[in-house]
């Protein structure tokens, strides 16, 4: 393996590939210097802030020096972008994940080992497949890189049980220089990602808030109606696609009525959409010069949009790492974004839940097993649902029982899945056995801290710079006095009104515009979904009701502009 190169960022060869083949004419801050510690093979701990520009560090080595960089990321839709994104330049890169064929990965590996791709990127359950584990000797990997490196530590703010087992995955591929990156990581976390991975003399770069384009900004309210205000001043008085992100999806479509009747249509996107809608959901906001989304935190990831105007969190995030890495996703083309958390006090009790939830006991994990293996062979015909009520746990949003299977099946005790039927298990629970870090204490206690340190911030009752506040918190040697983007160094409504546009008129319609812009003959969507002609105009009052003939069957529906959501489509 080649542990030394005299390239550097600087090289002509490395500048060349830089230019003709990323089409990137300078390194950002802190690129350079990471960048000369993977070509030299040493380990690195990066963290950046959300488009700041970590991919580059390992993808632009990747391209100039021998054998494969493996890339490891939690999530396969990220992955997927990625990678489409690389070949858009005619980068040589692919995915291995679930999502494939058997023959597909085949190929993919195939092209790995004959040398054709310089980036292979997999989620860390492919290291539990036996295929793959056949073959990782022939890959030639000479680095690996770690994307969402946080979720390694149980401190962290989004700790995977797969990635606890990522120093075990290392040795299988030799021990190959590492890089691990994350746009937040306290000095705890950082330090126990070195740890986890056993990294040796790493770099460690750690950067701060540095885009000055974003404007910090949070504010209480008393009741839904005044967030709703709120949320409705900031969407009117910015021009451009935003994202408001919100912790419960009942609450969200609650969010979308109330700006509904305010004139406002947004998107909406959660899991309970079906793959299909939230395709659709993120091919419009892709693809819009000024749509708004409201959406729970899964949005985003992988979302490579430039020109997000805002990011507005209408309930508290779980920590003070997942606002700041959340808000990252406004404002990468460099131009002002607004970045507000629309808070009651009363939504700390919804974060508490989700926490404790996300914590489950040791006793939790034993006892999910043992009902399993009560079931035996009746394990086949069970759903989540009746392993819910079974625990006497019936509320989805508890994912206690997800985060069992998913322990179980990391360590080697079931294999399959309980959604596709074929879940069973492999080999007894030696509860005296189990990792330190399931069910640790001490992870719910930090994790309550954290969000203890939210609200802190949230509040600010000593109204420091944001940025002072942010920079104390990840332990960062450049402190400002005032960052000049926040609404505690500068008054939030006159830089406003300074340094964005107002959303046009005609895109923040009141139900009268509304009334006038339909008329017999329109073809329209409704809710998304359904397309049909309208037949018939109704004015009731203050409600306007269409009569729309369907498309697809024929039938005439009556539609409540006001309750529904309808769009005109341009003929």
């Amino acid at each position: 393996m080649d542990q030394t190169s005299p390239l550097t960022a600087q090289s002509p060869q490395v500048r060349d590939v830089l230019l003709h083949r990323f089409g990137i004419t300078d390194y950002r801050p802190h690129q350079a210097k990471v960048i000369d510690a993977v070509l030299a093979g040493r380990d690195v701990l990066f963290t950046l802030p959300t488009g700041g520009g970590k991919s580059l560090v390992y993808q632009l080595p990747a391209m100039v020096l021998p054998g494969v960089t493996v890339v490891i990321s939690p999530l396969i839709a990220l992955m997927k972008d990625q990678v489409d994104a690389l070949r858009k330049k005619d980068l040589p890169a692919t995915f291995v994940n679930s999502t494939l064929s058997a023959n597909q990965r085949a190929e993919r590996l195939q092209l790995a080992i004959d040398g054709r791709v310089k980036l292979l990127f997999i989620t860390p359950e492919r290291f539990r497949s036996p295929a793959f584990l056949e073959i990782i000797d022939q890959l030639n990997v000479t680095r690996l890189a770690i994307d969402e490196a946080h979720c390694i530590s149980m401190w962290g703010h989004d700790f995977r049980p797969d990635y606890s087992q990522l120093d075990t995955y290392r040795n299988l591929l030799g021990n190959p220089p590492t890089i691990a990156l994350t746009a937040t990581a306290t000095p705890d976390v950082a330090a126990d990602i070195v740890q986890q991975l056993q990294l040796t003399d790493p770099l460690i770069e750690r950067a701060g808030i540095e885009r000055e384009n974003l404007f910090l900004a949070a504010t209480s309210v008393y009741d839904n109606d005044e967030k709703l205000d709120r949320l409705a001043h900031l969407i009117r008085s910015i021009d451009g696609p935003g994202i408001v992100y919100g912790a419960v999806i009942r609450d969200l479509h609650q969010i979308k009525e109330g700006l509904r009747q305010r004139g406002i249509n947004c998107l909406l996107y959660h899991g309970e959409l079906s793959s299909h809608e939230r395709k659709q959901m993120q091919d419009r906001f892709m693809q819009s010069k000024n749509e708004v989304v409201l959406a729970t935190n899964a949005f985003g990831m992988g979302i490579d949009k430039a020109n997000v105007r805002f990011v507005i969190h209408v309930q508290i995030p779980r920590n003070l790492e997942a606002w700041i890495q959340e808000v990252g996703r406004a404002g990468r083309d460099g131009k002002p974004s607004w970045c507000e958390l629309i808070y009651q006090e009363q939504d700390i009790a919804i974060q508490q839940n989700f926490i404790q939830w996300a914590n489950p006991s040791r006793e939790f994990l034993i006892g999910v097993y043992r009902t399993l293996e009560n079931w035996g062979e009746r394990i086949v015909t069970k759903d989540l649902d009746d392993l819910r009520k079974e625990l006497l746990f019936k509320d989805k949003a508890d994912n206690r029982v997800t985060i069992c299977l998913k322990w179980l099946e990391v360590l080697g005790i079931t294999e399959g899945s309980i959604e596709m039927g074929n879940l069973h298990i492999v080999k007894p629970l030696d509860a005296d056995h189990l990792p330190e870090i399931v069910g640790h204490e001490d992870k719910l206690k930090n994790d309550l801290h954290g969000l203890l340190g939210l609200m802190q911030f949230a509040l600010n009752t000593e109204s420091n710079c944001r940025r002072a506040v942010i920079a104390e918190h990840f332990e960062l040697d450049d402190i400002p006095q005032s960052c000049h983007a926040c609404d505690a160094c500068v008054e939030r409504d006159a830089h406003l009104s300074e340094h964005f546009s107002p959303r046009p008129q005609g895109e923040v319609q009141t139900a009268r515009t509304r009334a006038d812009h339909f008329h017999r003959g329109d073809w329209v969507r409704v809710d998304g979904r359904h397309i049909g002609q309208v037949i018939k105009v109704h004015k009731r009052g203050r409600d306007i009701e269409l009569i729309v003939e369907s498309a697809g069957d024929l039938r005439t529906r009556k539609v409540n502009i006001r309750r529904q959501t309808v769009e005109k489509i341009q003929q």
